[in-house]
């Protein structure tokens, strides 16, 4: 067996290597909450919940009766904000009239100057009859009856914005769910251990005072997505937010169709490049593929190299690190997947972070061909 320097050098950098991508993995850090869980029986505010429906109506009239029958003593209401004129949405809420909590209103078919969802969210938003505004989409679902008690649990006299987990419902392709587990793991972290940046989606809790006193979505009224986003991003402060973990908290999303989860990731890309503390975030993550993609090509040239010239140490460690890298990296995701109440198959983990580069290039590259105006309002 041959034993010379390379032989050594090669098993050095390989197993730092190793040991490197694995800790710079979302999966690897921890995503704990940052406030005491107030238990059962604590006095917890009366919540309004804002509904956005934007051509959902069948997943409104699906998913209005599971926010209705939620849990939860201090009192709620349910706002739902429409399209004026759309038939199908009225008769749905028409079915739904006699629930004492429920109130409705509408914004105009044409809105030149703010986008819609925007301007759903702040109309919905002004007329709450509570400080705290807890804001979804029509086509989410929450997880259980416990979901607005899980997110109340979270807010003390320290928070001003609750951050809980969104994913898309199990019936959606493992792979959407996976890229919105990953996110999360970033974006719960940086909530959770410094000033949130933003959420995978629906699912935030937040004070209408704070809202309106600050002008809500004013500096970046122009954008037409990021309802979400724009608000955590924008009120975040040092240790203010406080992040939802329970399983009893997280929303179920739904994704029908291809096209729908396309236009998702674009315009994701597209809020991103407006939000503010962008550049660490995008540091972080482009640190983690890179050392990522950079084990995998020194594991494999090292192996081949070694395997040619006879170094059969070098070889088996290379092997061994490349087992380890997969195995522990699978781990790590399925223990993030049980934290999240996940079910993606582990045998297509590898292939799914293998595959990250690609789908940013494809969403980067379809978000420079789309026209730039699908993304804008004209400015206030």
């Amino acid at each position: 067996m041959l034993i010379d320097n390379i032989t050594i050098i090669i098993c050095i950098v390989v197993l730092l290597l190793t040991v490197v991508s694995v800790v710079a993995n979302p999966f690897f850090r921890s995503v704990k909450s940052n406030r005491s869980y107030k238990e059962e029986g604590c006095e917890l505010p009366p919540i309004t919940v804002v509904v956005l429906s934007q051509n959902d109506v069948e997943a409104l009239d699906k998913h209005l009766p599971l926010l209705f029958e939620q849990d939860y003593a201090p009192g709620f209401e349910v706002i739902v904000v429409g399209e004026k004129g759309d038939l199908d949405l009225e008769a749905v809420l028409g079915k739904y009239a006699d629930h004492k909590n429920l109130y409705t209103t509408y914004i105009p078919k044409r809105s030149l100057f703010m986008s819609k969802p925007k301007l759903s969210a702040s109309l919905g938003i002004k007329a709450a009859h509570n400080e705290w505004i807890v804001m979804l989409n029509a086509s989410c679902a929450p997880a259980s009856d416990k979901w607005l008690q899980s997110i109340a649990r979270n807010i003390d006299d320290n928070t001003n914005l609750v951050v809980g987990y969104s994913n898309y419902k199990d019936d959606v392709k493992p792979y959407r769910r996976f890229i919105r587990l990953r996110e999360a793991c970033y974006y719960l972290r940086s909530a959770a251990c410094g000033m949130a940046y933003r959420s995978t989606g629906a699912n935030i809790a937040f004070k209408r005072s704070e809202f309106i006193g600050k002008d809500g979505y004013r500096g970046n009224l122009q954008h037409v997505y990021g309802e979400y986003d724009f608000i955590i991003n924008k009120f975040a402060e040092p240790g203010s937010a406080a992040i939802a973990l329970d399983p009893d908290s997280f929303l179920h999303q739904e994704c029908r169709t291809k096209k729908t989860w396309t236009e998702f990731c674009i315009a994701n890309s597209h809020v991103g490049s407006h939000l503010e503390r962008k550049s660490r975030m995008r540091l972080t993550y482009a640190f983690d593929v890179l050392l990522m993609y950079l084990n995998y090509a020194a594991l494999i040239a090292a192996g081949v190299y070694s395997g040619l010239t006879g170094r059969w140490l070098a070889l088996a460690i290379a092997v061994v690190c490349i087992t380890f890298t997969l195995a522990l990296r699978i781990i790590l995701v399925k223990k993030k997947c049980r934290l999240f109440d996940e079910h993606i198959s582990a045998w297509a983990i590898p292939f799914y972070e293998l595959s990250l580069v690609w789908f940013d290039m494809l969403t980067r590259l379809r978000y420079m061909r789309a026209d730039k105006h699908d993304f804008s309002t004209h400015k206030i």
